[in-house]
């Protein structure tokens, strides 16, 4: 499941980190965009996206979740950031842009909170005697 909510953290990073690279106005409509950007910095965040992108799907290839906590907060601290935009801008690229950070950081803090319970219907001290 981890590397599940890996691929689509890498996925969106990439395709969006693409979009925004190759055809910021075509990918800022599809995003839903009212706000009035020049081709320069969503071309800009795209060359960070498939940066960071990237170096996920690394993580993803070596099947090396060291930073799956960390991945969690920074795309919480994402969501709270990109909120505050919206609130500011009233430009509904903001809003989804949470959504699809949100649908791959909920099932992946479900999936920290599992690993992280011990786990159930079996005994520290083995069977009794």
């Amino acid at each position: 499941m981890q590397r599940l909510t890996f691929i689509y953290l890498t996925s969106y990073l990439l395709v969006g980190g693409l979009g925004l690279l190759a055809a910021p106005e075509l990918t800022l409509r599809l995003l839903l965009s009212n706000g009035s950007y020049s081709d320069v910095m969503p071309r800009l965040v795209g060359v960070f996206m498939i940066a960071l992108g990237g170096a996920v799907l690394e993580f993803v290839r070596a099947r090396d979740y060291r930073y799956y906590r960390y991945a969690i907060v920074a795309r919480t601290f994402i969501v709270v950031a990109l909120s505050a935009l919206y609130v500011k801008a009233r430009d509904p690229l903001f809003l989804v842009l949470d959504a699809i950070v949100l649908v791959g950081l909920l099932p992946s803090i479900y999936v920290a909170v599992r690993m992280a319970r011990p786990a159930t219907g079996s005994s520290p001290q083995g069977p009794a005697a």
